[in-house]
């Protein structure tokens, strides 16, 4: 059983590769299941933060204990942390049952009951059907649920899953979500995601890492703090001076319109909170009669992004609202890569931590 007063704990983590510093005096504690967010910009440290923690890096400095108290790659972890990279990478004309059980072997699990794991964890993914084929004919989206899948086998407590939701179309999207909500149930799960409102709705906690400082972290609402983002869709076109008259209101702090549409920034911060707020702004638009059609949670997470980490609405974009000039070399997916770049396919993606790998 895990110890939940110690699911992660980080402790003046540091790390360098040659003069760079990639991880700079990181606390961070995690104690209890759920699915916590890791965000920040690209370089930041987030995937050196992974790998520390998985066990592929050797501490440098500080100290990391993983679910009660073992140091990274140990051998109590074997089968209990398990790891999807962004770019996961499968042999091409090996089977994908046979790497899976491949990957199950390693755990020592094997016969009817690795088969069973394997089957149940492409199912979750919608790949049951895929079984006997190679990663070769499979499609970027499926490659990315197939890295899922591994990352799920058995039982792991300890999931640390690196953009698992890039590059899939909204069906597939949503089952990925849904499947990750379940899995923060009994384990703890923590995503790496640029997609700032895809995470906001799926994750527990959030922490933002900046030039490898951890500069926020805790509940989604206290990182977010007084900083609310409403969308609002309105019955009509509201005119420039009533437009200025919601900007006036006391606890608005910023307006943008787009013909029927919203986009308003509430402080929290008042007595009454975000009730408060809420109900300044609804009864302004009262008063104007445009009272919402609908209205929900914009990117709350998104703004305190950007406040924490100082970064433009354009250099906050999602990955794939880049030009290719922007994009890194980590960025780009096998389809991008060209006949000249080095073949990384003729092995199976070992994920899961074990000293036996």
């Amino acid at each position: 059983m895990i110890d939940s007063s110690s699911l992660l704990r980080i402790e003046q983590l540091s790390h360098r590769f040659g003069d760079k510093v990639a991880i700079d005096h990181v606390d961070w504690k995690l104690d209890q299941c759920g699915v916590v967010g890791l965000v920040g910009p690209n370089g930041a440290g987030k995937t050196t933060l992974f790998s520390l923690i998985a066990g592929f890096l050797r501490v440098q400095g500080g100290s990391i204990e993983v679910l009660g108290g073992a140091a990274p790659g140990s051998r109590s972890l074997v089968s209990r942390v398990a790891v999807m990279p962004q770019d996961a990478i499968f042999a091409r004309d090996v089977s994908i049952v046979d790497q899976m059980l491949f990957l199950r072997a390693l755990d020592g699990v094997t016969g009817t009951i690795a088969r069973q794991e394997v089957v149940a964890a492409l199912e979750s993914v919608g790949l049951a059907d895929q079984l006997d084929r190679g990663a070769a004919v499979l499609s970027h989206g499926m490659g990315k649920r197939l890295g899922v899948a591994q990352a799920i086998l058995g039982s792991p407590e300890l999931i640390l899953l690196d953009e698992p939701t890039a590059g899939l179309d909204p069906a597939n999207a949503l089952q990925v979500r849904d499947l990750i909500r379940s899995l923060g149930k009994k384990a703890l799960v923590i995503v790496s995601s640029h997609n700032l409102l895809e995470l906001q709705d799926l994750i527990d906690e959030v922490a933002v890492i900046v030039a490898g400082r951890m500069v926020a972290s805790g509940p989604i609402d206290e990182v977010t703090g007084s900083a609310r983002r409403f969308e609002l869709r309105l019955g009509r076109v509201i005119s420039p001076g009533e437009l200025q008259q919601i900007r006036d209101e006391e606890l608005v702090r910023g307006v943008s319109q787009d013909g029927t549409q919203l986009t308003v920034d509430l402080d929290a911060s008042a007595d009454g909170g975000l009730d408060a707020a809420l109900d300044q702004l609804l009864h302004r638009l009262l008063k104007l009669a445009a009272p919402p059609r609908q209205l929900r949670e914009g990117a709350s997470l998104e703004e305190a992004y950007l406040r924490l980490t100082g970064e433009s609405e354009q250099e906050a974009a999602p990955l794939d609202d880049r030009t290719e000039d922007d994009r890194t070399e980590d960025d780009r997916t096998e389809d991008d890569r060209t006949e000249d770049d080095p073949d990384e396919s003729d092995a199976p993606a070992a994920a899961k931590t074990s000293d036996d790998r």
